[in-house]
């Protein structure tokens, strides 16, 4: 049993500390050029399909990570049951709360929920983006929007970075502590 929590508590640091990687690189590495194209239609095709890959894998991390050290957790017995496991756990949800929070939001305007922040009732046929907003009617981009958008994607990310690095290194002192 005691090698079950063990290997737990490994995949569930690791899988922490990949999170913070990634939004780290992503943040610091990864954004930077493609605000520095020339064109904001090609940025703006780049930044979709890297949005949507980083989400996939941001979700599957985060879930490993959240369930690998609950269940560490759970397992443990008693006198072994360390608090630090359950702050890495809230450290995670807290970073990917933020994503089910965005997609939450979006599907609320879809369905015709006021949106405060523009000041009108927004009712879309079909499937809500974010990306919807960046496009004029005539199915050009605007640059300016798409670079706005960009830079507010990669500050959430440095933020991810933060919470998830502070949860993994709570989790590796954690892990130190236990002699795991």
């Amino acid at each position: 049993m005691s090698r079950t929590i063990s290997i737990s508590k490994f995949v569930g640091t690791i899988s922490l500390g990949l999170l913070t990687g990634l939004s780290y690189t992503l943040s610091t590495t990864t954004v930077p050029p493609l605000l520095a194209l020339p064109s904001a239609t090609p940025a703006h095709s780049t930044f979709r399909h890297l949005r949507t890959l980083t989400q996939r894998h941001q979700l599957l991390l985060s879930t490993l990570s959240a369930s690998s050290l609950v269940m560490a957790y759970i397992l443990s017995p008693p006198r072994a049951r360390h608090p630090y496991l359950l702050w890495a756990t809230l450290a995670t949800a807290v970073g990917w709360g933020s994503e089910a929070y965005t997609k939450v939001m979006g599907k609320a305007e879809q369905k015709g929920v006021v949106n405060e922040r523009r000041g009108k009732n927004i009712k879309k046929e079909g499937s809500w983006t974010e990306d919807e907003e960046w496009v004029h009617e005539e199915g050009n981009v605007n640059g300016e929007v798409v670079r706005e958008g960009m830079e507010g994607w990669r500050v959430k990310q440095g933020i991810k970075a933060g919470v998830w690095g502070v949860g993994w290194l709570m989790a590796v002192v954690g892990m130190w502590g236990d002699g795991a």
